[in-house]
């Protein structure tokens, strides 16, 4: 019996390790690492293994893990990102996949249940779809983490040291969709990085990523979240023409959106000239707008999937920690997965 070649990729990928960085430090050549990613390590090797990657024993003992081709996974700025940081990203999915596939063995997660959405339709018309299909009309959506928990899609945190790893997403080999979040952001970022991960999901998911097309893809899953967030024909309805900056700020607070976001939103729907949207942003940056939401009191929001695993772990008598090692898991990963509602103590 040997150590599943994924399990010594992944963790080192997780570390943010080169092949010549691990291999140093378990006391072996590159070139026999790399045997051990292609075919496996010995057994013997799973402690130095973990103390060289900072994962638990337990995780070099558990089953092939479920890997994420990074070029599957919908990130931004790809071209510009360097190869340990997506592949940071491929091992925090592979991990978050191993947490998932542990929770559903326990608790009762929701079936998918995704618009399919016409291939030629205009991002904004994806976005009227999805609204339509799940009858949310023209109001502001309420709980975002938890309405597309509830179709089906699984959303988890990023661990706050990984303070370069942007929110990323992917169709896991379990056939299920995956969204990962920066908390590092302001809530409603947040909601429009997740509303932006939910249109890479339906409309992506079939494109074959290459650098011509990444940048038009972010373009389409940015016009998909502002349409979701904030639809244009209540941004027309609820604005005047040439609308001040306090019309825009109270859009904002009502849709959940950032300020920013619903200027040119204002603008996209003909309610700002480009002079006005021009002003408006100007403002926005002198008030602080253009990095935080002055004034805001809107919270990070929670999942219910991540509370009923607080809940189950709290009648079973077992601590996050205790789960996160039985489960081979970092307890500070399993935290962050958590979006810090399964709170744990770091190793």
């Amino acid at each position: 019996m040997s150590i599943h070649p994924t399990r010594v990729t992944i963790a080192r990928e997780r570390g943010g390790l080169s092949r010549v960085d691990l291999a140093t430090a378990v006391g072996v050549t590159t070139r026999t690492l790399t045997t051990w990613e292609d075919s496996g390590a010995p057994v013997t090797r799973a402690d130095a293994l973990a103390a060289a990657t900072a994962q638990p024993v337990a995780f070099f003992q558990a089953n092939p893990a479920a890997t994420v081709a990074d070029e599957r996974i919908f990130f931004r700025a790809r071209r510009r990102t360097s190869a340990v940081l997506l592949h940071q990203a491929t091992a925090l999915g592979s991990l978050g996949m191993d947490m998932f596939s542990e929770m559903s063995r326990r608790l009762g997660l929701p079936a998918l249940t995704l618009p399919e959405l016409d291939p030629g339709l205009s991002p904004q018309a994806a976005a009227e779809a999805v609204r339509l299909q799940w009858g949310l009309g023209d109001f502001p959506l309420p709980n975002l983490v938890q309405l597309v928990e509830s179709h089906g899609i699984r959303v988890l945190g990023i661990p706050a040291a990984e303070q370069d790893v942007d929110a990323f997403s992917f169709w896991g080999q379990d056939a299920r969709p995956y969204v990962f979040l920066a908390r590092r952001k302001t809530p409603e970022r947040s909601r429009f990085d997740l509303a932006h991960e939910l249109g890479h999901l339906l409309m992506h998911s079939s494109t074959k990523s290459d650098a011509a097309t990444d940048r038009e893809l972010e373009r389409e899953a940015n016009v998909f979240a502002a349409a979701l967030l904030l639809p244009p024909d209540s941004v027309r309805a609820m604005t005047p023409s040439a609308p001040p900056l306090d019309a825009v700020v109270a859009l904002a607070r009502r849709f959940g959106t950032s300020a920013v976001a619903a200027a040119h939103s204002v603008h996209d729907v003909g309610r700002a000239s480009d002079w006005g949207h021009r002003q408006l942003m100007a403002e926005l940056t002198r008030r602080g707008f253009e990095t935080g939401e002055p004034g805001s009191s809107l919270p990070y929001e929670r999942s219910r999937i991540h509370d009923a695993l607080v809940n189950y772990l709290r009648r079973s008598r077992t601590t996050p920690t205790a789960w996160a090692r039985a489960i081979g898991q970092r307890p500070d990963d399993v935290a962050a997965f958590s979006l810090g509602q399964a709170l744990s103590v770091a190793p």
